[in-house]
């Protein structure tokens, strides 16, 4: 049964930090990481009070990043502020509003949940917002953390940071370059402990610009490469590096070729890219790395172009426009997902619960459809969630990793949507601002111990 509960949202908003950014070393630039390890360097500016209160155990509910749609504050218009708010789902309310030096294009989480990553493309530059909440290692068991938000000062810096990916606690984020005047491409790669320590683990330096991605496992590293001299910005082969201290060696460039490579996606043992002619797959074995082509179905309409999924499952949900298809990595094999059957209606956004059980699609008519991923993507119901759409703020997805609940916005409606998707409940929150950007940090297995409040 489908059941509604209003909850009000007083914004009593603790102003946690004034921004005091300074750049970071020109090779070490760009976007999202893992959030595991705070230390006791926090590699940020603050003035926490480190008297640790015991308490009960931090909340798995976590709290929500949100960015604000950007508003004028004068009557001209002249200037606008970028307000980041954090959302504290546990005690129902803002927590903290921040401000980003320019506006955020995308908006990612850490690795491990700890961290923001807030991208502002046209500026070159990723500023990381630390959630709050983390969880250390003290040996024989793991400790939970939390703290007011804050922007740290350190940031990435890199041109047109764009493709972010994250895989088993690290993330790369990929600089596409410029072409005129010519500056290469490259990859950093990072954990939620190197934010911590205002560092990244690694980084790669390539011959030419390019709109590429990387997907980096373990030591080793996935990414593209595009001949100079071509007419397109796009890559039409993959690479393969392996890591040595701060840096990635060239290992091999694989024969399959991946025209006009667009979007990539991690799951266990394989790595996916899509071509215009299909999706060029990627097995780890091991140390060893095999590439082979699911060549498109006849059927299939344009190109394979951006992935949706979840690690524990081998199925990988491809995109080729307003189409939806089932990739089977293991057994190479695609097929066609009907979502909207003869309705005209497009997809605004789509995800897979933290549980991999459920995956959505929220539509341009405001329904979010729910498929039962282990029962062959079975529809699960229909929910009409949004009134009204604003297509130049559309509404956003994020997703709880700890279970089966996601959050959605509602910009006309000034409203956060947290739907359960096990049991089909729906909770309205009101928003003092219009949202924009979303995503959810913390810590995705809470430990059992005691927390510190900093």
């Amino acid at each position: 049964m489908l059941t509604t509960k209003n909850s009000p949202l007083a914004l009593a908003i603790a102003l946690a930090c004034s921004l005091a950014l300074t750049a970071c070393n020109d090779s070490h630039t760009y976007q999202d990481t893992v959030a595991d390890d705070h230390g006791h360097d926090h590699g940020h500016d603050d003035d926490h009070d480190h008297d640790h209160d015991h308490g009960h155990g931090v909340s798995s509910d976590g709290r929500l990043v949100i960015t604000a749609a950007p508003h004028a504050d004068d009557d001209h218009g002249e200037h606008s502020h970028h307000h980041v708010y954090i959302y504290d789902i546990h005690d129902g309310e803002v927590i903290a509003e921040l401000e980003s030096a320019h506006e955020v294009s995308q908006l990612y989480p850490s690795p491990g949940y700890r961290f923001a990553l807030l991208n502002q493309r046209s500026e070159n530059v990723t500023q990381i917002l630390d959630g709050g909440l983390w969880q250390e290692d003290h040996g024989d068991h793991m400790h939970d953390y939390e703290e007011a938000p804050v922007m740290l000062s350190y940031q990435l810096e890199g041109v047109a940071p764009t493709h972010y990916e994250a895989h088993e606690g690290l993330a790369a984020l990929f600089y596409d370059g410029a072409a005129d005047p010519m500056v290469p491409a490259s990859v950093s790669v990072f954990s939620d402990d190197d934010l911590a320590h205002g560092r990244i683990g690694a980084s790669l330096t390539l011959d030419i610009n390019q709109h590429g991605t990387a997907e980096v496992r373990g030591e080793y590293l996935l990414t593209t490469y595009r001949a100079e001299g071509t007419a397109t910005t796009l890559p039409s082969q993959v690479e393969l590096y392996h890591q040595h201290d701060d840096h990635y060696d060239f290992e091999v460039r694989f024969d399959e070729s991946c025209e006009r490579l667009h979007g990539s996606y991690s799951i266990e043992d394989y790595t996916l890219f899509g071509c215009a002619d299909g999706v060029l797959s990627i097995e780890q074995r091991g140390t060893e790395f095999f590439a082979s082509k699911i060549a498109n179905p006849a059927e299939l309409t344009g190109r394979i172009g951006s992935f949706t999924g979840h690690k524990h499952h081998i199925e990988v949900v491809g995109y080729a426009g307003q189409e939806v298809w089932i990739i089977d990595a293991v057994h190479g094999t695609m097929e066609a997902l009907d979502w909207r059957g003869e309705s005209e209606v497009t997809r605004l956004a789509a995800a897979v619960d933290g549980e991999g059980e459920h995956y959505v699609i929220l539509d341009s008519a405001g329904h979010l459809h729910v498929f039962e991923w282990e029962v062959g993507f079975a529809k699960k119901d229909s929910l009409h969630l949004i009134e009204t759409i604003d297509v130049n703020n559309r509404p956003r997805i994020t997703v709880n990793p700890h279970n089966e609940t996601i959050y959605l916005t509602d910009p006309v409606a000034r409203q956060l949507i947290a739907v359960d998707l096990h049991s089909l409940t729906i909770e309205r929150i009101d928003l003092e601002f219009e949202p924009a950007l979303i995503t959810w940090l913390g810590i995705v297995e809470p430990s059992d111990d005691h927390h510190h409040d900093h």
